[in-house]
């Protein structure tokens, strides 16, 4: 699952929902960038210590007397602007957290004698700006989040910046945009899997982001004279994701099964594993994958869709609604559980709830490929060819892949769009 238009809480944080990740609002440090502990007052050392232990009503309300105490000797209130921007987000208060995040950015501003240049010109500022990115993004301001995030120079960009930047250019189209971010993330951080998997999907140049790689591990390995060599075998990952997005399935399929060999019991290459078995046709061995991977973690959704669907071809039902309940007791909130629901209901010939399931799914991820070419499938069944063409092409244009355009062929098909139909199977063929 990828970020989805409307950039929500997970797509800040890479897989993880916000509520896990809020720990880079409750332990940020940026309070104290621009000041030691030493010069931090009592009662912000005492809110920042309630805003850690997540006691955001007791920190705002310290934090309001502090304030009003700042405000009243004309102190710079720039820390505790923050810090009440924090207990704002971390209760879904948005447009508050916004408006504090704003407020802190110019007293900075005005410390430095900078005014109103809107462009941020220390590292504080810049942690304000990807704080106001996130709390726009969680409102469904993809673009206006992004130009925030574009105001920070890149000298001074973070890992979480640029992070957080590739995911919002991804969610409103701009992938070149994207595969910059991505890279710039990389630069900082060879280790930073996320990137190296996104870069692989949109198709950068895969020479680029080696050298890239490259020379990040060398000024890594300047800066700490016991590393010699890699901690992880990063360029195999990277060789294994191009070979996988390329759809070279079989030397890929061999690339991750010799990580898993290094890393074995890893539910992340096992899952990779079993998708590339899939492409493979090969269903008895991804079921046999995702069997070891539910063994190894029953609280993972990643691609249990996938299994689900596994299931719903062989008609296993009572497995599938097995799989579709754990699912959702463990995140309702994620599209994969309203898949597997949509799957049982398809196998019943109840499109209607099927297809009910399936929208739930995308509405809480408008980037599920698999998602919308169920959304396909469905509707092909109820003779709607016209629409389901134009979710088989959502599919393949989140991630191409042979499933969807077969889908595509089949509904251009269908609708009597013969010319269509010819284009998109020679396209298929060439990718």
């Amino acid at each position: 699952p990828k970020p989805s238009l409307k950039v929500d809480r997970k797509t800040m944080t890479g897989n993880r929902p916000m509520d896990q990740a809020g720990e880079e609002f409750q332990n940020d440090e940026s309070h104290q960038s621009e000041a030691t502990s030493n010069s931090l007052t009592p009662l912000q050392l005492e809110c920042i210590s309630l805003l850690r232990s997540k006691q955001y009503r007791s920190c705002e309300l310290l934090a309001q007397m502090e304030l009003s105490r700042e405000e009243q000797i004309q102190s710079n209130t720039a820390v505790t602007l923050e810090i009440l921007g924090d207990c704002s987000h971390a209760t879904d208060q948005f447009r508050r957290a916004i408006s504090y995040y704003r407020r802190a950015a110019l007293q900075h501003r005005l410390k430095r004698n900078f005014g109103t240049l809107m462009s941020a010109q220390t590292a504080a500022e810049a942690n304000l700006r990807w704080k106001e990115a996130k709390s726009l993004s969680s409102l469904g301001g993809v673009i206006e989040a992004s130009s925030v995030l574009e105001m920070v120079p890149k000298h001074i960009r973070s890992l979480g910046i640029c992070m957080t930047l590739g995911n919002l250019h991804v969610a409103s189209g701009r992938n070149s945009d994207a595969i910059m971010a991505f890279l710039d993330a990389l630069r900082l951080n060879p280790y930073t899997l996320e990137a190296i998997e996104w870069l692989s999907l949109l198709g950068a140049d895969r020479s680029q982001v080696l050298e890239v790689i490259e020379e990040s591990l060398e000024r890594k390995r300047s800066d700490s004279e016991l590393q010699e060599r890699p901690i992880a075998p990063i360029l195999d990952i990277v060789s294994a994701h191009f070979l996988m997005h390329g759809h070279q399935t079989s030397q890929a399929l061999a690339q991750f099964k010799k990580l898993e060999r290094d890393f074995p019991n890893n539910v992340y290459l096992l899952l990779k594993i079993a998708l590339l078995q899939l492409q493979s046709s090969d269903n008895a061995g991804a079921e046999r994958s995702f069997a070891r991977i539910r063994q190894l973690d029953e609280n993972n959704i990643e691609c249990m869709d996938q299994y689900a669907h596994i299931f719903q071809q062989r008609g296993a039902l009572a497995e599938l609604n097995r799989l579709a309940s754990s699912l959702l007791e463990v995140d309702d909130k994620r599209p994969e559980a309203w898949v597997c629901l949509a799957l049982h209901h398809q196998a019943r010939n109840d499109h209607e709830k099927a297809i009910a399931f399936v929208e739930k799914a995308i509405a809480l991820d408008q980037r599920h490929a698999f998602a919308h070419r169920l959304r396909g499938s469905i509707l092909l069944t109820e003779n709607r060819p016209e629409h389901a063409v134009v979710a088989f092409f959502r599919a393949n244009e989140i991630s191409r892949d042979i499933a969807s355009y077969e889908g595509l062929v089949e509904a251009y098909l269908a609708a009597e769009k013969y010319k269509e139909a010819i284009c998109t199977a020679k396209e298929a063929i060439s990718t």
